[in-house]
């Protein structure tokens, strides 16, 4: 990092300093020094204006009396005052700054009240079309008396016009009254323009603003209006900057100057989470300063600094990150220079954590699996790489009052390689245990299925049976576009199917394979490929693309292809939210029961139990909910309407469990609900009906359909 430049004395004031703590939530007004330097300029021709103005009318009219003053000083775009005439230049404060009252209001060096009767008024310019806009704006006619009020207010109305340099009321006595002349002096013809210092201002912006200038009289009133559009962009970019100087030389070439305070220095600094002492940190600043794109040497001080700051806390898993800001003495290249140190609180390297609860899977499979107990063990920032590592056992109750479930859970994370796409990267082992009872479980008289006649007689069989997966693998994920992200991902998967006392189970009670290899396990190498779009805003949206495929690397492996699309996208009027949400997918080639579409249940067609509509290679699943607001933040009412099949798929499936226990296939449901806002998510309670008629309480966390 550059070590050069001179800082500022510890205690000075330091303005941009202050001004950067606060980008993100204010952008200082930069025209603000403009106005200011023009109104001194306003007010000294101001001055030199009201004594050359009211001498020369009074000597005319033979009202007041006066002394002549010299005249005033010239500017590039000012006032200034010139003999005995009221001569002006006119200011791109006086346009810019409507809202301030004017200086150039001449004052009465007599008796300015008493009326001058004007014989005529005259127009004297080098362009008849300037002399003829000038007329359209002054109120004075002929044969009608004025004071000298009147007479200054139609000279500040010419230079509202924005169009002239100069105006200097001239007036003659005769016999018939006053003759007033106007003469006029136009702005130069703009030639050119030149802005300094404007380093992140856009090309494009700069000459959409001001090439309607180029080759016409200078309009200080669309002048103003380019500033402030230029303006608008530092604003809308949260960009730091001030314009400092304007003018136009007699040539016509336009100088504007901006102050764009640049980032010199920037360090690290460990901050510790217990004392708030600088001290020594783990995490090495190459993975620090990766993450700092807007906060760098020679970067523009801007609110997108704050984008730095949230993406270092949320991908490395630091604690606390602020940045400080301390100005140098001297400017470079009429920049000022800001030197940053970046404080950086690190969580807790290790430790150990447990605790229990509901789990989402258990409120779906009902009864006391919904109890779960875990002790985690994780380490944060190995190598000083901000890599976390996390183990995790999980202790549930059996449904079916066996042994309990066990399940293992290893994570390794890493959530920057390092290439420039943003990648991350998790390698990870999971066993997990999930109940068959959606496919095989015996079908027993309900409202659903009563009336049906081809349900088969079911043997002594188990009370439940289970899947057990083991996976591994290594997954990728990286951002593709604005709202898109991308998953690939290889695991080695083996399932094993068990009983309730965990003995090894390969036939359901209709005599139906559990396993598609007739092993007591199925092992599968499974590529996947996932695209997310996540839509924010008025109408939120979401549409996940996944594809899988198992490969068989060896021969007792299986092959399939697995293709879900899912889609969501909520409509929020007059207080209330209509979602509506499809999925649907198909597989092809091996397909052992268990990995089958199941259709009906809490997450896809409500009013039947979890698989109760049907088991398929393919399935098709729509859903329309209408919510409203009952107590803001905490509770929500609602109606919704599902439907769903198994598009005549589920003698497909080995076995055909679907039709062995007179599932329909397709259904319908609808109901209302009420979900209740805890910090853990929504809890929802709903009561639906089937198209049977048949009633059914669902229970559970926010619904993954």
């Amino acid at each position: 990092m550059d070590t050069s430049g001179e800082r500022a004395r510890q205690g000075a004031p330091n303005e941009w300093a202050q001004r950067a703590r606060s980008l993100g939530n204010t952008v200082r007004d930069g025209v603000r020094p403009l106005r200011a330097q023009l109104a001194r300029i306003r007010e000294r021709a101001s001055a030199a204006a009201r004594g050359p103005a009211v001498a020369s009318l009074t000597a005319a009219t033979g009202v007041g009396s006066g002394p002549a003053s010299s005249p005033g000083s010239s500017r590039p775009i000012g006032l200034i005052g010139a003999g005995m005439a009221f001569v002006a230049r006119p200011s791109i404060a006086q346009i810019a700054d409507a809202g301030s009252s004017s200086d150039g209001n001449p004052a009465s060096a007599g008796d300015d009240s008493r009326p001058i009767l004007i014989s005529s008024v005259e127009f004297d310019a080098e362009d008849p079309d300037l002399a003829q806009l000038a007329r359209s704006v002054v109120t004075i006619r002929p044969n009608f008396s004025y004071t000298v009020a009147d007479i200054s207010a139609d000279v500040r109305r010419i230079f509202s016009t924005g169009l002239f340099e100069a105006v200097a009321p001239e007036s003659v006595d005769t016999r018939d009254g006053v003759s007033l002349k106007f003469k006029l002096v136009a702005n130069p013809v703009v030639r050119a323009v030149v802005l300094r210092g404007a380093s992140q201002l856009p090309v494009t912006v700069i000459q959409s603003v001001i090439k309607p200038q180029i080759g016409k009289v200078l309009n200080t009133n669309a002048m103003v209006a380019a500033v402030h559009e230029m303006q608008e962009w530092y604003n809308d970019k949260k960009v730091a900057h001030e314009f400092v100087n304007v003018g136009i030389s007699a040539d016509g070439i336009i100088e504007l100057q901006v102050q764009e305070p640049r980032i010199g220095n920037v360090e690290v600094r460990f901050i510790d989470r217990k004392t708030r002492e600088p001290c020594e940190g783990q995490t090495k600043p190459a993975y620090i300063f990766r993450h700092l794109k807007n906060i760098r040497p020679g970067a523009t001080l801007s609110g997108r600094m704050s984008e730095d700051i949230t993406d270092l806390t949320n991908t490395s898993g630091l604690e606390n990150v602020n940045v400080q800001f301390s100005q140098r003495l001297h400017a470079v290249d009429g920049s000022p220079i800001m030197d940053a140190i970046v404080n950086v609180t690190e969580k807790q390297k290790a430790g150990f954590s447990g605790g229990g609860g509901i789990s989402a899977k258990g409120l779906q499979e009902g009864g006391m699996s919904a109890l779960v107990a875990n002790a985690d063990y994780y380490r944060r920032n190995l190598f000083g790489k901000c890599q976390n590592l996390t183990a995790r056992v999980e202790l549930s109750p059996s449904p079916g009052g066996g042994k309990p479930d066990v399940d293992v859970k290893l994570s390794h994370t890493d959530p920057w390689i390092g290439d420039s796409h943003r990648t991350s990267r998790r390698v990870f082992l999971d066993s997990d245990s999930t109940s068959l009872e959606p496919i095989h479980a015996k079908a027993e008289p309900t409202d659903d299925n009563q009336d049906v006649d081809d349900v088969a007689a079911a043997g002594d069989g188990p009370k439940a049976l289970y899947v057990r997966k083991v996976i591994s693998g290594v997954e990728y994920r990286r951002p593709l576009a604005a709202s898109w992200t991308g998953t690939l991902s290889a695991t080695y998967q083996r399932a094993y199917t068990h009983d309730d006392l965990k003995q090894t189970c390969l036939h359901d009670a209709y005599n139906s394979p559990l396993t598609f290899s007739g092993l007591p396990h199925d092992t599968t190498f499974n590529v996947l490929s996932r695209f997310v779009y996540e839509g924010r805003g008025k109408d939120e949206a979401l549409l996940v693309l996944t594809a899988e495929q198992a490969v068989p690397v060896t021969a007792d492996m299986l092959w399939f292809n697995r293709v879900v699309v899912r889609a969501r996208r909520k409509f929020h009027a007059m207080g209330a939210t209509l979602e509506v949400a499809a999925k649907g997918g198909n597989i092809i080639g091996d397909l052992p029961p268990y990995e089958a579409f199941q259709i009906g249940g809490a997450n896809s067609v409500r009013g039947y139990p979890e698989g109760g509509v049907g088991t398929g290679r393919k399935f098709i699943v729509g859903s329309a909910e209408l919510s409203v607001p009952l107590a803001p933040d905490q509770f929500d009412g609602y109606v919704f309407f599902d439907i769903g099949s198994d598009l005549k798929s589920g003698s497909q499936v080995l076995g055909d469990p679907a039709q062995a226990r007179g599932k329909p296939g397709q259904g319908y449901g609808y109901g209302a609900g009420i979900a209740m806002h805890t910090p853990v998510g929504p809890i929802r309670f709903e009561y639906a009906v089937s198209e049977k008629g048949a009633g059914r309480m669902h229970c559970g966390l926010a619904r993954s359909f």
